[in-house]
């Protein structure tokens, strides 16, 4: 385990919500998130740079010497990454793997632990899906401008869009040999090409019948377990309305959310976390969207995807056991179903070194989960109200 993911672990212990200053002490973990600046020292460390990490020229001099003997351009912004912390645009961060001759497993790595916001390969794309060809076969990046260049490169969502599945894209993708076999598969199947996630989609609208249905774990819980504190939900006979239930899910109180004085929004209180962590963050706009099928961002469906299987799982076991306390075993099985849920979808696993994902592997590890879990928002909404 390196020393940053160290250093991102000790708080998941040490942190207990019955300190004094147990708000004070989670917002402190996000000064510790390292910005891609340093997280790319550790990388070209790791692929041969020798010199001091303060050498700015020389860190610069170095990228571009790989982009070059790789035979691309270098980006032009290479020297802003370390002087005004400018994140990397995701076309070049997937360059880089080119210029440093990464193969498929070690881009999938660099995103998760260098990159720390974004999935790797969305092969529903079909840049990207030439991109996973093309790393995993060893090939150039000008091998992959030029097969992008004979294959339509777009195929827009429409009411009679096939509905197909990540891992039947890799899958297929897996059975190819040669970059001929690329652009024929890649043209004559352009439509299963489009802008949604549909593995991922199917797991949300799953979990949010469970969750917000007309007997769902909302409504159950608040029947069961909402003893002294509460939540009158309002609900019909087609179950809760998403604003309503999102409120449920996070166990904060509408009347004093409505004093933060937003359209139907929690944003005001989340301006303390890291910036990664908001940027994103679950919201009702977003659940709204997935539910009926539009198009939101990567980042925003497996935000919400984390959110809903780390809530579907302790609600289940609460119910279950009637109790929050988590059984023996239980915090591992929950990462553990949430990594599963992740990577079938085509998102990478959770990650320490993620500020959202940090929130739900802290929360995990408690005596109660999902109490902590929600102890976190209401404290942040009544730092905000004060």
């Amino acid at each position: 385990m390196s020393t940053y993911t160290s250093t991102l672990n000790r708080p998941l212990e040490s942190i207990a919500w019955e300190d004094e200053n147990f708000v004070e002490e989670l917002l402190d973990v996000a000064r510790l998130f390292r910005p891609f600046s340093e997280a790319m020292d550790e990388f070209i460390v790791s692929h041969g740079y020798a010199g001091s990490l303060e050498d700015i020229n020389r860190k610069t001099a170095f990228i571009r010497a790989a982009f070059e003997s790789a035979g691309m351009t270098p980006p032009r912004e290479i020297r802003e990454w370390f002087t005004s912390g400018q994140q990397v645009k995701r076309d070049t961060a997937f360059q880089i793997c080119f210029a440093f001759r990464l193969d498929g497993m070690e881009t999938d790595d660099f995103f998760q632990r260098i990159v720390a916001r974004e999935r790797s390969f969305n092969c529903h794309r079909v840049e990207e899906a030439v991109y996973y060809f093309c790393l995993n076969h060893a090939l150039t990046y000008a091998d992959a401008l030029d097969i992008q260049s004979h294959v339509p490169l777009a195929c827009e969502d429409g009411p009679d869009a096939v509905a197909v599945y990540t891992g039947s894209i890799i899958a297929d993708l897996n059975s190819l040999e040669t970059r001929e076999e690329l652009i024929d598969y890649l043209t004559e199947n352009i439509e299963k090409f489009s802008t949604r996630n549909v593995t991922a989609y199917d797991e949300i609208r799953k979990f949010w019948s469970r969750t917000a249905g007309p007997d769902g774990l909302l409504l159950q819980e608040s029947r069961e377990m909402f003893s002294e504190d509460n939540l009158d939900i309002p609900h019909t006979r087609e179950g809760i309305k998403p604003w309503d239930a999102y409120l449920a899910i996070l166990h904060l109180n509408k009347h004093q959310v409505s004093r933060l004085q937003t359209d139907r929004s929690i944003k005001p209180i989340l301006t303390n976390l890291h910036a990664a962590a908001q940027d994103s963050f679950p919201d009702r706009q977003g659940i709204d969207l997935i539910l009926r099928g539009r198009h939101v961002s990567f980042e925003r469906v497996r935000k919400w995807l984390i959110l809903l299987s780390f809530y579907t799982f302790w609600a289940e076991k609460a119910l279950e056991a009637h109790t929050y306390a988590a059984g023996e075993g239980d915090n591992d099985r929950c990462v553990k179903s949430m990594n599963s849920h992740l990577t079938m979808a085509g998102y990478p696993e959770l990650f320490v070194g993620n500020p959202y994902d940090w929130i739900f592997l802290y929360a995990a590890k408690d005596a109660e989960p999902l109490v902590i879990f929600r102890e976190i928002w209401k404290s942040l909404l009544g730092a905000a109200l004060e």
